[in-house]
C-alpha cells in the first residue's frame, strides 16, 4: 500500500527550523521543501522522464510560496504528460532569455553609436554630426532597435527607398555607406555575423550616381569681383580671412575651418594637414605663398590666443561653423548656382590646367587627387614638392595680379 503524504501548510513551512543536517518536507506529487542546515528553504520537484528519476529546482521560499509551488508542480506535470522534460524546458528558457538580453545590447543603434564614438577623434566635428543626424533621422526609426544580426538587406533597402521617394537621393547614398561601414566594423569586432549591406546593389535602387559639379568662376573679371567682395566683407573677421585662405590654397572648406596654428610652419613656409583631416587619409603638405604668409601674419593678432587659425566669434576655443563661409558668400550676393566655398577648387583646377605650364600630375597632386598607382602616388608626393611650391606661388601671383 502506497504511503500517504500529508500536504504541507503555511504554518508548518514557517515553523520549520534548521537542523544539523538538511531535511525535506513533502507536499505530495514529487514536490518537497528542502530545509538546509543554514535555514534556507528551497522548493524541489522530483519526477521521472524516459524512465529516469530527475530533480528540478523551482525556487526559494518565501519568494515562491506554497500556492505558487503547487501551481508550478501542476504546470510541469502537464508538460510531462505532453512529453516535455521540465529541466530541459527550463534550460531552454534561460538560454533564450540570455540570448534576448545579449540581443538587447547588440542593437544596430547601440553598435552604430559605439563605432561613431570610437571614430570621434579621427573625423571632423561636422562629419560626426552629419553621420549621427542621418542615423538618428533615417536609420534608427527602421532598424535602430533591431538586434544587428536580425537586420536584413530588405530592411536597408526600405530605408533607401523611403529616402529616395523623399527626393534626397544623395543623402540616401551617404546613409547606405554609413550603414555599410557600421556593419563592416561590427563584423571586424565580433559584434555581427555578416554584412547584409554588401548584398545590395545601390545603383539598382537609387540609380547611377551623378557626378556633382560645384559652381565656380573662371573668368578674370569674375574672380576679381569675388576677391574684392571678400576683402570688403563687413562681417566676422575670421570668416573674411578664412575665405581668402580658401581662395589661395583651394583646400576643402572643412580643412580651412579646422586649421590649427600648430599645423603651420612659417619658417619652412608649409601647412601640414594631418591624415585624419584629409579625405585621402594621408598627411598633406601645402606650400605657403608670400601672400598667404602675409595673410596669416595679419590674422595672428586676432586668433593667436586660439588653437584655430579662424576661430568662431562666439568662442576662441571652437572653429568657424559649417555655415559661416557659405553664409558669407550668400551675403555677398552669390547664389547657390553661381558660387560656393568649394568652388575655389574647381576655379584653380580649370585655370591651372588651361593657363599654367605645370604638369597634370603636379596640379592634381596639389589638389590631393590620386595620381597613378599606389606606389607612384607616394613617390609623386615627394617628387613634386618643389614644383608644387612653384605652383602655389604661381597661383598666388595670378590672384594678386587679377585684382590690379
Amino acid at each position: 500500500m502506497a504511503r500517504t503524504t500529508t500536504p504541507l501548510t503555511n504554518t508548518k513551512i514557517k515553523n520549520a527550523k534548521p537542523k544539523e543536517k538538511d531535511y525535506k518536507l513533502f507536499d505530495g506529487g514529487g514536490l518537497f521543501l528542502l530545509i538546509t542546515k543554514r535555514g534556507t528553504k528551497l522548493w524541489r520537484l522530483k519526477y521521472k522522464f524516459d524512465g529516469k528519476e530527475k530533480l528540478l529546482s523551482i525556487g526559494a521560499y518565501p519568494k515562491i510560496d506554497l500556492l505558487t509551488a503547487r501551481t508550478l508542480r501542476e504546470k510541469y506535470k502537464q508538460g510531462l504528460a505532453n512529453g516535455i522534460n521540465p529541466s530541459e524546458d527550463k534550460k531552454q528558457k534561460i538560454a533564450t532569455k540570455k540570448k534576448e538580453e545579449i540581443n538587447n545590447l547588440n542593437t544596430f543603434k547601440l553598435i552604430a553609436l559605439e563605432r561613431l564614438e570610437k571614430l570621434k577623434d579621427d573625423i571632423s566635428q561636422s562629419h560626426y554630426k552629419r553621420s549621427y543626424n542621418s542615423l538618428r533621422n533615417d536609420v534608427y526609426p527602421i532598424i535602430g532597435d533591431k538586434p544587428i544580426n536580425e537586420v536584413m538587406a530588405e530592411d536597408i533597402i526600405k530605408i533607401l527607398q523611403i529616402m529616395d521617394k523623399r527626393g534626397v537621393n544623395e543623402s540616401a547614398r551617404k546613409v547606405y555607406h554609413n550603414i555599410n561601414k557600421t556593419f563592416k566594423w561590427a563584423v571586424a569586432n565580433g559584434k555581427a555575423k555578416r554584412n547584409p549591406a554588401g548584398d545590395i546593389a545601390v545603383s539598382e535602387i537609387l540609380g547611377k550616381e551623378k557626378k556633382k559639379h560645384y559652381p565656380t568662376i573662371t573668368d578674370d573679371k569674375g574672380i576679381r569681383n569675388l576677391l574684392i567682395s571678400i576683402k570688403e566683407y563687413q562681417g566676422e573677421l575670421s570668416t573674411k580671412y578664412a575665405l581668402l585662405m580658401l581662395a589661395y590654397t583651394f583646400v576643402r572648406p572643412s580643412n580651412v575651418r579646422l586649421a590649427l596654428w600648430d599645423e603651420i610652419d612659417l619658417n619652412s613656409k608649409q601647412w601640414v594637414i594631418p591624415a585624419k583631416k584629409m579625405k585621402t587619409k594621408e598627411e598633406f603638405i601645402i606650400p605657403l605663398s608670400t601672400t598667404v604668409i602675409k595673410l596669416l601674419n595679419d590674422i595672428k593678432p586676432y586668433s593667436s590666443d586660439s588653437p584655430y587659425l579662424f576661430p568662431s566669434s562666439k568662442s576662441k576655443t571652437v572653429p568657424l561653423s559649417d555655415g559661416a563661409l557659405l553664409g558669407a558668400i550668400r551675403r555677398m550676393g552669390y547664389t547657390t548656382n553661381e558660387f560656393t566655398p568649394h568652388g575655389f577648387r574647381a576655379m584653380f583646377s580649370t585655370i591651372a590646367h588651361e593657363k599654367s605650364n605645370f604638369k597634370y600630375d603636379v596640379i592634381e597632386t596639389q589638389l590631393a587627387h590620386s595620381v597613378g598607382n599606389a606606389v607612384s602616388q607616394a613617390y609623386n608626393r615627394a617628387k613634386y614638392l618643389d614644383e608644387r611650391v612653384e605652383l602655389m606661388q604661381w597661383w598666388s601671383n595670378y590672384l594678386d595680379e587679377v585684382q590690379e
